[in-house]
């Protein structure tokens, strides 16, 4: 299962919960039955809280107001999922890694317009042509690395970490000349991850903990390791059974950051306020995303055009979805950006993206 986006491809204690919603103290008037509504809405997304299943989060302006999971994190033990659970965001953490770049560019240590090449110690030639923002906005014409290192030989049961993913993207051609169209590759996010290194003189993680989990007060952590405390095991399904998936493979940028929907969501208020990066980091969001043409035909959705890690809706909304290791994520900001959903999944659950929106009405609507 690749990082992806799938149709492409709190402060405070958090109470433990398995079948009803945890609504913040104050954040309803009496009568209101949003809460109620939430959990109707979880409880038909996971029918039976026996299997794997799925966590919910809503926030407003940078508050918790809603928050859910129904079914096991771990068949094995039994253990519940809860709102203290951890999950693999996938392909939502691109936006991390995005605004990192948004975050550089507005202290002038880059820019967008910027060759990879001058963040490369051997560029191949194609590299002098591609940019950051064709990195940024998936315009840049490279090849997935997933696909590159399958070719290979190297599968997901094969150890390969960042090293072997770059080494991989560098030794290939690009399918096509960048700018020419939006085509989703992870190597994208991959290689941005390494020129926030390079500029930095950081390791990335410690760059996205220093620079955007602490000052948020974030319970974040960008790690590609499977044993993270209170982590969720995912699954595959096939008729009825449930085989664990994971892989040993430990590349960054494009996915890895662990966390609760309850956390998510409170990251979504920096859309709104702007409290790390500023106005430039917030212009840079969504200035110069690309349309993404008819990847999203059939889905409820007309157009849409990606941005900086995330993609922007006619109506103004933000979306991304993710998969990986049998973590499924969707992540939504309504157009106001004063109201924030994610839903996460240990198991396929195809329905997570709408539930994700039928959450974004009851609590915008």
């Amino acid at each position: 299962m690749r990082r992806t986006m799938s149709w492409c491809t709190a402060g405070g204690a958090m109470v433990a919960l398995v079948l009803a919603g945890v609504v913040v103290p104050g954040a309803h008037a009496a009568g209101d039955d949003r809460a109620a509504r939430s959990a109707a809405v979880l409880r038909q997304l996971v029918p039976s809280s026996d299997g794997p299943g799925c966590a919910a989060a809503v926030g407003k302006r940078g508050s918790v107001v809603w928050e859910a999971g129904r079914g096991k994190a771990d068949l094995a033990t039994g253990r519940p999922i809860t709102s203290k659970t951890v999950f693999d965001m996938a392909s939502n953490s691109k936006q991390f890694t995005a605004d990192a770049v948004l975050l550089l560019a507005g202290r002038h240590r880059l820019a967008l317009t910027d060759p990879l090449s001058d963040f490369l110690d051997d560029p191949p030639a194609w590299a002098r042509d591609v940019t950051l923002g064709d990195l940024m906005r998936h315009t840049s014409g490279i090849t997935d690395y997933q696909d590159l290192l399958e070719a290979k030989g190297i599968g997901l049961t094969d150890p390969a970490g960042q090293r072997e993913a770059i080494a991989a993207i560098l030794a290939a051609q690009p399918e096509e000349p960048p700018g020419k169209r939006f085509s989703y590759s992870n190597s994208n996010y991959v290689l941005l991850a390494h020129v926030v290194e390079k500029v930095t003189g950081t390791p990335f993680p410690t760059f996205l903990q220093q620079e955007f989990f602490t000052p948020l007060h974030l319970r974040m952590v960008l790690s590609p390791a499977a044993d993270v405390p209170g982590k969720a095991t995912s699954y595959d399904e096939k008729d009825g059974s449930f085989t664990p998936n994971s892989s040993p493979w430990k590349q960054y940028g494009d996915g890895s950051v662990q966390t609760t929907p309850g956390e998510f969501v409170r990251w979504a208020d920096n859309y709104r306020t702007g409290r790390i990066g500023g106005t430039e980091l917030l212009t840079g969001v969504t200035e110069g995303a690309v349309s993404v043409g008819d990847v999203l035909r059939g889905r409820g959705i007309e157009e849409g055009r990606y941005g900086a890690g995330i993609l922007l809706l006619p109506d103004k909304s933000l979306v991304h979805r993710g998969d990986w290791e049998g973590f499924h994520s969707t992540f939504e900001v309504s157009p106001d950006r004063t109201t924030a959903v994610t839903v996460v999944c240990n198991v396929d659950s195809p329905d997570h993206f709408r539930a994700a929106g039928q959450l974004l009405d009851i609590w915008t609507k």
